[in-house]
């Protein structure tokens, strides 16, 4: 049985790479259970889409496997098109969130055979075992039991039995939906991701330049950039969010497991800047003062970066020096920034997003972060139905308080999320399949749900930017607000005390943008 694992690039035209964190763990567990298999990576050979195709015509394989976040639908659409237009007889794949989010869109839409709800480690292997020994996947239960789903006016899927934490199509057309496969518990068990397996030189000269430039512990040019998963999941259900485990449980990692792995890749690779690469690296002070002392014990020569949330500690019913105690910590073990969301300097618009969280929490964080000489980056996300000029002016003067230039994206209603049932139910979106063909970038309005036109919208938003650009002194062109590069160019004229995030191809929620894992 011949197989491929595709990496696709979400971003072509970007400088620079991120190793894909989900797929390494993908191809791990598949090479640990003794297949044989080749990968495509798209995003290391920068291959063109007929590349792609005359890759796919020549290597006659009989399993093409690839996985994405759902924006990235119209590419993967096409990759399981053109698999099985080169290669009538192979089986087609699809994991991740394109996969999981929206199965009835993609059975509907392409020739699909399998696709893999959630944690993909062991269900990816007992599909393979089962492909190669000629078993069934599974089959429906009689009656047909129809599963309901949000995604619009698609045929159900029906209720089946057989390989866990699929979706398949049976001999008979129809598509059946195994149950959900329960969460990995042991987290600690599952084999480190092996980068062997990839260019690993290639991700090493292009992830350079994703270091901060705050480093200090050697010149930047020196940064050897690794991406460590910590967690599996996250604690919230933001209602603009979807992620891979979002039916799972928040899962986190042991502390020595987690260093193990990072003395790991520095010994093997020389690894010494580390992306933790989770939707969420640390939910509670507690637990993150934990490692940060292993960490501090270790001797681990390095620089990292997370992403947190704002009550980490911006929640003011923690005492100010106990929160300043553990941002120095941060500090002392080699961070160099802290992602963590404002969204919105709105309340109101907080509570919409099932945040959990209140805006004078980002303020406070800002504070003891700065106190401490970490550098905070942080997004926001406009155009909540609630949105209006004042609650825009609210999130502006957040920034402008805190002296933080934000990512801006424009709200995604994205399947899977509380505002993409909003959308359906209020005819935002009529067409999915069209809908998610059509959309781009977060930094590109795709879908005005304010009552404001779109002229006014995107013209509050500039002038609110523009504001900020001036009283921050970033010297970022008309061009730039939003889309302000993949790279730090602007930095060089700032204080040291104005922070702010360098670009939007990079994302402070890695994994969840990225589709890591």
């Amino acid at each position: 049985m011949k197989i491929l694992f595709v990496n696709p690039s979400l971003r072509p035209n970007a400088s620079h790479r991120y190793l894909p964190v989900g797929l390494g763990y993908v191809v791990t567990a598949a090479k640990v259970a003794g297949f044989a298999f080749d990968i495509l990576d798209v995003d290391a050979t920068d291959y063109t889409d007929d590349q792609v195709e005359a890759f796919l015509a020549k290597g006659k394989y009989d399993v093409v496997a690839v996985g994405s976040i759902v924006t990235h639908y119209r590419w993967v659409r096409w990759l399981v098109q053109t698999a099985k237009r080169v290669n009538p007889g192979c089986v087609t794949i699809v994991g991740n969130s394109v996969g999981g989010s929206i199965p009835e869109i993609l059975f509907h839409t392409t020739p699909v055979d399998i696709v893999v709800l959630g944690e993909a480690d062991i269900t990816i292997v007992e599909v393979l075992e089962t492909l190669r020994d000629g078993r069934p996947l599974g089959h429906a239960i009689e009656p047909l039991v129809e599963i309901p789903h949000d995604n619009g006016p698609y045929p159900a899927t029906v209720k089946g039995v057989g390989v866990l934490g699929i979706v398949f199509r049976d001999a008979k057309g129809r598509i059946v939906q195994n149950d959900r496969r329960p969460a990995t518990k042991l987290v600690d068990e599952l084999p480190w991701p092996d980068w062997d397996l990839f260019d690993v030189q290639t991700y090493i000269e292009r992830g350079r330049e994703t270091a901060h430039s705050s480093v200090w512990r050697y010149p930047m040019e020196e940064a050897v950039v690794f991406p460590v998963n910590t967690a599996r999941g996250c604690v919230f259900k933001c209602t603009f969010c979807h992620y891979v485990f979002w039916h799972d449980p928040y899962r986190h990692r042991s502390v020595d497991s987690i260093l193990g792995e990072i003395r790991h890749l520095n010994k093997k690779y020389g690894a010494n800047y580390i992306n933790f690469w989770d939707e969420l690296s640390f939910h509670k002070i507690g637990p993150a003062e934990k490692f940060l002392d292993a960490l501090a014990a270790s001797g681990l020569d390095i620089h990292w970066t997370a992403a947190v949330r704002s009550d980490l500690l911006g929640r003011d019913d923690v005492p100010y020096e106990d929160r300043l105690r553990v941002a120095k910590k941060f500090a002392d073990t080699g961070c160099t920034s802290l992602g963590f969301s404002l969204e919105s300097g709105n309340d109101e618009i907080l509570t919409a997003m099932n945040k959990r969280v209140r805006a004078d929490f980002f303020r406070e964080q800002v504070r003891v972060l700065r106190e401490a000489g970490v550098v905070c980056s942080t997004s926001v996300v406009v155009g909540y139905p609630q949105e209006t000029p004042e609650t825009l002016a609210d999130t502006i003067r957040m920034c402008e308080e805190t002296r933080v230039y934000p990512s801006v994206g424009y709200l995604l209603p994205l399947p899977a999320t509380g505002m993409w049932k909003h959308a359906l139910e209020h005819g935002h979106i009529t067409d999915p399949h069209q809908f998610l063909t059509d959309v781009t970038e977060r930094q590109d309005l795709v879908m005005n749900m304010t009552t404001m036109s779109d002229d006014q919208f995107q013209g509050e938003v500039k002038n609110g930017l523009s504001h900020l650009n001036e009283v921050l002194n970033c010297e970022l062109d008309e061009s730039t607000l939003i889309k302000t590069g993949g790279y730090q160019k602007h930095d060089r004229n700032q204080t040291a005390d104005v922070f702010k995030h360098r670009n939007t191809t990079d994302s402070l929620n890695y994994a969840s943008l990225t589709g890591a894992v």
